[in-house]
């Protein structure tokens, strides 16, 4: 019984994720042979390189010299635009972009292939990395190289934080299905035929995919589909993102014969090993946890849900196998997971539960445990803990085990801005090793807070923030915002708060997304949210008219500001960011927050959004 997990793109390439590992590392403690294949991270050093980019160019020109005879011959016109199939609004906007982006950057695609070896390097060596000037002029190199590989299958992209799909198909099962299967209109196609060819797949007995995330959908079922297309192994796709779509998955049968045999839900560290039972027949079927399959029938089943985890009698990760050198960091920070769910769990936007048990967490002598092992085993001192959110109180019981033990290590997490996390509490965290936490502040409005149901106490937030900044700790704050019935005064109050740069030293803002899963989805009538439209089949948001305003408005209201907010801290390193937070954490590590803060780069990136 020998097990193959693996990471599709697209998903952010400077460290690996902690999901297959996991996995990785309970199927091995019960004598299984399982491996992990990061394709993901594959992707991304495969198509950085000169003759990649060199090809991508040429292929765009090809196109491009090619459709404009088409054009003619067919007499389309803007005109008529809106009357073509999506399959000619493709290329036609593949067109449009593809004239416009040569015509305003001739010499980019030859400077860029020139360029990429040299930016890879210095994403990945210990000296060039910690140089700010260096290191952004590459992650600008690497972005433009992305812009490049885009340009034939243009308007999809890929980018280092995202894949933006088509917008002229939708994510309903019929339009992700064609994508799938379209070499014109995915990219992966092509380069899943030759990425894939290297590979022994009869070997394996179960192959599982793990989507985790909206920009993984056409990519991760692209891989699916070919993998089922070129061996017998059982087919298992799982992740977060699966568990939020399930149902709508549940009403295509086809879906199983094309894409996968089954759909493992919710945590895998149980379930998945009572599928490896299964497939090494010791088991029946339907005594595979928390599985989704299509029966000789056509029926779909879905099996019993597995029990709750005792989060202290699973294994630790293990990253066996991986090659760490392929990562887009000098040092590699390691994920650790310290708890199942978020302790509070009843904030009306957020879906973060969706597909996690009730909320455990691990004791903290068992959390050190883990951080020590992984020291051992890989060498690596700075890690994330990728929890929705863990108590103040745990949090200075692990800082004091860690200083017991003198575990040094630097680390970074997210968190609720408590009153629990006192000026005492943060400073033995901070000593612990904590170099920043991403706190979600949300909004100003009080108003607005209470509606969110954070659970907060809205005072002490600014005097929390403050604690911290004296401490030494650098503050990253999450914003969410046109919540409904927010007012223009209300959502003006939270940007300032925003620009408030020497307090909050960087930001994530987003905007309020009607979720499918979210508490607030049953309340949208009262809140004044209308003409509500799904997504599609595949997608976890809808959209939605919020007074008067569209969801593509309100989302460009956003960007508007973020984008001004940006220009006008263009020189900071890390002001606004998404994905970031791993790099920022190391600079922050070797610098210090002061440095990192007051630094103003010389270099004037192309590409503001880190």
């Amino acid at each position: 019984m020998n097990t193959l997990l693996l990471m599709p793109p697209q998903w952010y390439p400077m460290n690996p994720y902690l999901s297959l590992a996991q996995l990785i590392g309970q199927i091995k403690a019960k004598n299984y042979e399982a491996e992990a294949y990061d394709i993901n991270i594959e992707f991304f050093n495969d198509v950085l390189t000169e003759n990649k980019i060199q090809f991508y160019s040429e292929k765009a020109k090809t196109f491009m010299k090619e459709f404009a005879a088409e054009i003619s011959e067919n007499n389309y016109t803007e005109k008529l635009f809106h009357t073509y199939s999506s399959d000619i609004k493709t290329k036609l906007a593949r067109f449009q972009m593809i004239s416009k982006y040569f015509a305003e950057n001739p010499d980019r695609p030859a400077d860029v292939s020139k360029n990429i070896g040299e930016a890879v390097a210095v994403m990945k060596d210990r000296e060039s990395f910690y140089d700010p000037e260096k290191h952004f002029w590459a992650k600008d190199i690497i972005k433009d190289a992305l812009e490049i590989v885009s340009l034939p299958y243009l308007p999809s992209r890929i980018m280092l934080d995202n894949y933006i799909a088509n917008p002229f198909y939708s994510y309903n099962y019929g339009d992700i299905k064609e994508q799938c299967c379209s070499p014109e209109l995915n990219m992966f196609i092509e380069y899943y035929e030759e990425k894939l060819s290297g590979i022994d797949f009869d070997k394996y007995s179960l192959i599982g995919i793990s989507i985790c995330d909206l920009s993984q959908v056409v990519p991760g079922l692209t891989l699916a589909k070919m993998i089922k297309e070129r061996c017998s192994a059982h087919i298992s796709l799982g992740g977060n993102y699966i568990f939020k779509i399930r149902n709508d998955l549940k009403k295509f049968p086809e879906f199983f014969d094309m894409f996968c045999d089954s759909l493992q839900i919710g945590d895998g560290e149980i379930s998945l090993l009572s599928l490896c039972d299964h497939l090494s027949g010791k088991t029946d079927i339907n005594s595979v946890y928390s599985l989704i399959y299509k029966n000789g029938n056509g029926e779909i089943i879905a099996t019993e849900e597995a029990p709750l985890l005792n989060m202290d009698k699973i294994e630790f990760p293990s990253f066996d196998g991986y090659d760490f050198s392929k990562y887009f960091s000098a040092d590699i920070v390691m994920p650790v997971q310290l708890s199942k769910g978020c302790y509070w769990g009843k904030c009306t936007f957020c879906d973060f539960y969706t597909g996690q048990q009730c909320f455990d967490i691990k004791s903290v002598e068992r959390a050190v445990d883990e951080v020590e092992h992984l020291i051992n085993k890989y060498g690596y001192r700075h890690f994330a803990f990728v929890d929705e959110a863990i108590p103040p109180v745990y949090y200075e019981k692990f800082a004091d085990e860690l200083m017991r033990r003198n575990v040094k290590i630097n680390f970074y997490s997210f968190a609720r801005l408590e009153k629990g996390f006192t000026p005492e509490v943060l400073q033995k965290l901070y000593k612990a090793g904590a170099c920043f936490f991403a706190w979600g502040y949300e909004a100003h409005s009080p108003r607005i807070m209470k509606l969110l149901n954070k659970g907060v106490d809205v005072d002490y937030r600014l005097t929390l923030l403050e604690n911290a900044k004296k401490i030494g700790l650098w503050n990253h704050c999450t914003f969410l915002l046109s919540y409904p019935s927010e007012t223009e005064e209300e959502t003006s109050a939270t940007k300032n708060i925003i620009r408030q740069r020497d307090l909050i030293n960087s930001c994530t803002p987003s905007n309020f997304a009607l979720k499918k899963n979210a508490i607030l989805h049953n309340m949208a009538e009262e809140m004044g949210i209308k003409n509500i439209v799904d997504n599609g089949d595949f997608h976890v948001s809808c959209n939605y008219e919020l007074s008067g305003m569209k969801t593509g408005d309100i989302k460009r209201n956003r960007m508007e500001f973020q984008m001004d907010f940006l220009k006008n801290t263009s020189d900071s390193m890390w002001s606004l960011t998404f994905t970031d937070t791993d790099h920022l954490m190391l600079y922050l590590a070797k610098y210090g927050t002061e440095w990192v803060y007051n630094y103003k780069l010389k270099y004037q990136k192309r590409h503001l959004q880190s």
